[in-house]
């Protein structure tokens, strides 16, 4: 019977261990909003403002791909596109900040604060599941996440890792509308 606990277990382990990712997520140096450095899954990339200062565009790239992620139109910052619209990043009622959607290329996340303007802790839901939090409490330039990403394409994992980085960003420079 100890055998085929220990089987069992060891099984579960081996078909649902690459399902869980981990990674982080922090600025280049502390207090760099416009540049920021991503580890996920053993794979690594970049997250920055085409210009700095420049909310409105964003590049990036993780592993061999990459993209750019913009307003829909200039200082918009309810509607995002990601590589030209074929992913879209929208708050969910204007100007709300920690309730987000992301949809297209046959995707349907939510992007939401654990609670309302709780910029440490954000919980993905849909087609991923992720929790992405803070290190420490409002310390906004490192985050590490945790969950379901692995079946995203690489520009919905960017369109998930943008919500806590922009929010983040604009929220500690005051700047969010």
């Amino acid at each position: 019977m100890k055998f085929f606990t220990i089987s069992f277990f060891a099984l579960l382990i081996t078909l649902f261990g690459d399902a869980h990712a981990t990674g982080k997520l922090r600025t280049y140096t502390s207090e760099d909003w416009d540049y920021w450095e991503i580890d996920l899954d053993g794979e690594t990339g970049k997250l920055r403002t085409y210009t700095s200062e420049d909310w409105d565009y964003w590049e990036y790239n993780l592993g061999s791909a990459s993209g750019k992620i913009q307003t829909y139109t200039s200082e918009d910052w309810d509607y995002w596109e990601v590589d030209g619209g074929s992913i879209k990043i929208k708050t969910y009622t204007s100007e709300d900040w920690d309730y987000w959607e992301i949809t297209g290329s046959g995707i349907d996340i939510d992007a939401r604060t654990y609670t309302s303007e709780d910029w440490d802790y954000w919980e993905i839901s849909g087609n991923a599941t992720a929790k992405i939090r803070t290190y420490t409490s409002e310390d906004w330039d490192y985050w590490e996440i945790d969950g379901s990403l692995s079946s995203l394409s690489i520009p919905a994992k960017m369109a998930v890792l943008f919500i806590p980085v922009f929010t983040s960003s604009i929220h500690i420079r005051r700047i969010n509308k």
